[in-house]
């Protein structure tokens, strides 16, 4: 039987890797498979793994999406325990061509394909569609991006480490909170709390803070889920600190990229919390336009959440060539 040409990409964060097959003919990405990357050995191991699982299909190249810094031939993951060569892998898995990509300039690659229904908007501020657009998302890391163009020209995405700079306190809250993970960690960054273990983390501190005797080891999880169901004041306290240290990072993100064509906020934790009706518009929209002189600046950039989980995957898509992206959710 002849084997269909098809092109592979992949989304790989911190806790799951999503690889699916994308058609090169209409830009459609389907049969979307999701594997734990604790799970498997390395990224080889998942392409293998999910080749093997569609033998229909012939994949000789691929683009794929990581929560990483990417700096050379050498791939060793922040939060996960793959580390591999680039080249190696392309070789082992016979493809022609592997396109890796940080997973938030992968993101930024998808936004001027997404729909209406793949976004939120937060705000009413006016939306400028060629300002230079500022995107974040908070996951088992946090991971931050830009977008860019000049004149008309394309799409230039930007690739950054931005969850990593330092954390800066706004109220005598956070400045305790941040006295007590320094305990812990030689640098507070903005990801030691803006993400899953940071949400785990900020939930102790809050209850050190507030004088309130140590709980269970809630995981991310039951903390979204007992502030949802008002059973723990400090699982609500938490959440309320967390969507102001959000806009916190927000505005120093929009402030450093000239981000006037908006916000975009994403990732596994903020679709948690935004499910459960626990994303605090209003403390978020507040921190973001907090910063001095800049204050009514800020407020004037809208800021939207992303509501796909697909968007890594449609920007490794683009960086193929792909022009118009779609997925095909099952």
């Amino acid at each position: 039987m002849k084997k269909i040409n098809k092109l592979l990409v992949g989304d790989i964060g911190g806790t799951n890797c999503r690889l699916a097959t994308c058609d090169p003919q209409n830009g459609e990405i389907s049969q979307i498979t999701i594997f734990s990357v604790d799970e498997l050995e390395s990224l080889e191991h998942a392409l293998d793994k999910f080749v093997g699982s569609y033998p229909a299909n012939s994949y000789s190249k691929a683009a794929i999406s990581i929560a990483n810094p990417l700096t050379g031939d050498r791939v060793t993951m922040t939060n996960a325990h793959w580390d591999f060569s680039i080249e190696k892998t392309k070789k082992d898995c016979g493809l022609e061509q592997l396109i890796m990509l940080n997973d938030w300039e992968a993101v930024a690659l998808a936004l001027p394909h997404l729909t209406e229904a793949q976004l939120s908007k937060v705000n009413q501020a006016p939306e400028v569609p060629d300002g230079t657009k500022a995107l974040f998302g908070v996951g088992t890391g946090l991971g931050a991006a830009g977008l860019v163009r000049t004149n008309g020209s394309t799409w230039i995405p930007i690739a950054g480490e931005g969850g990593h700079v330092s954390f800066s306190p706004v109220d005598s809250d956070e400045k305790e909170i941040l006295e007590i993970l320094s305990n812990h960690h030689g640098h507070v960054s903005f990801e030691k709390i803006l993400s899953g273990p940071g949400l785990k983390a900020l939930y102790h501190a809050t209850r050190k803070i507030y004088g309130v005797v140590p709980g269970g080891d809630l995981v991310p999880s039951e903390i979204v889920e007992g502030a949802a169901r008002a059973s723990d004041p400090m699982c609500q306290r938490t959440l309320e600190i967390f969507c102001g240290i959000l806009g916190n990072f927000a505005g120093n993100l929009c402030l450093t990229l000239g981000a006037t064509g908006g916000v975009y906020v994403g990732g596994g934790v903020i679709e948690k919390i935004d499910q459960a009706g626990l994303f605090d518009r209003g403390k978020f929209l507040n921190r973001l336009a907090h910063k001095g002189r800049l204050s009514g600046w800020l407020s004037n950039i809208p800021a939207f959440l992303l509501r796909t989980p697909y968007a890594g995957l449609m920007g490794a898509a683009t960086a193929l060539g792909i022009e118009n992206v779609s997925v095909i959710e099952s």
